[in-house]
């Protein structure tokens, strides 16, 4: 159980952190394809506008995709929705890349990110069903570092690769196939629950909102799955909290290369990796907090928080 526990978050994580390749992509690129759009004739200060535009709208998608893939992974299982959103994202990557004009730019960037949404809701769910309620922080903990250190190594390699010379639909070609790489390996080796390897799954904690009815695989019905949920002030200040820090880390995760660029003066090699610091140190908060919610239990968590 304990070997198959370190396949999973090894697995999770890595395949996580492929999402984030397909993600940060933009970022790390966005220089670039101003660049590039200018030499065709479009005004970079209007590029900037419109590509900005659809990063928003992308980030749109990706929060609407999560009321659809959360339920999802409840009824069709975590694997299912993580294995779909590594290969949505990978054609969409690929998309971007062969297109041409901002409106193939935009429809394959809001297409990523929608199918994206499918990935954390089932990393999660999956995460759920290996591990007990007593160390969910620490799992989740570790979890995270895909989108964290992984996040900051994706922007280091693709700093290197624009270094040697690579343009940006290189990049992307790249991004594309390092997930298509593990989509493979999560297809092969990673299990939906303890189950399918003769383990029973971990108890659910006794405080979930579902009580009894939490130990049970597949929620009965969608209205007893949401109201629970919907009926909880914890729950919705949870969701208010995370919409702020997203908005927040989107707009660095976003922008800085294109700041270190175009404000500060450093090339795009050298922007895209200094952009690498912001998930860097987020990763090693991320570890600490996860630790310290385990040790603190249900009553440090919101001192954590705050």
């Amino acid at each position: 159980m304990r070997h198959w526990q370190g396949v999973t978050i090894g697995l999770l994580a890595t395949g996580y952190a492929g999402y984030y390749v397909c993600r940060s992509n933009l970022s790390v690129a966005l220089p670039l394809i101003i660049e590039d759009l200018a030499a065709h004739g479009m005004n970079p200060g209007d590029a900037r506008i419109q590509l900005g535009t659809m990063a928003s709208l992308g980030v749109l998608a990706y929060a609407l995709g999560k009321f659809l893939s959360g339920g999802l992974a409840d009824f069709a299982g975590g694997r299912r929705n993580f294995l779909l959103g590594m290969a949505g994202s990978i054609f969409f990557t690929l998309s971007f890349a062969l297109g041409s004009a901002m409106p193939i730019f935009t429809v394959s960037w809001i297409a990523n990110r929608l199918v994206q949404s499918l990935g954390w809701a089932g990393v999660v769910k999956v995460a759920s069903k290996w591990f007990s309620f007593s160390s969910y922080g620490t799992a989740m903990g570790a979890i995270s570092l895909s989108y964290l250190f992984g996040d900051a190594l994706a922007r280091q390699f693709m700093g290197m690769l624009i270094g040697r010379g690579f343009d940006w639909r290189s990049v992307f070609w790249v991004a594309a196939s390092v997930l298509f790489v593990l989509l493979a390996l999560n297809l092969w080796l990673l299990k939906e629950s303890p189950r399918q390897i003769g383990e029973p799954e971990p108890p659910a904690n006794p405080l979930n909102l579902f009580g009894r009815r939490g130990e049970e695989p597949v929620p009965s019905s969608l209205k007893e799955l949401l109201a629970p949920l919907l009926g909880s002030p914890t729950f919705w200040f949870v969701c208010l909290l995370s919409l702020g820090c997203t908005l927040v880390r989107e707009t660095f995760n976003t922008w800085t290369p294109t700041y270190f660029t175009q404000v500060v003066g450093l090339s795009n090699t050298l922007a895209a990796e200094m952009s690498a610091l912001f998930p860097l140190f987020g990763g090693v908060s991320v570890l600490l907090a996860g630790y310290l919610s385990d040790q603190l239990g249900p009553q440090g968590r919101p001192t954590l928080i705050f």
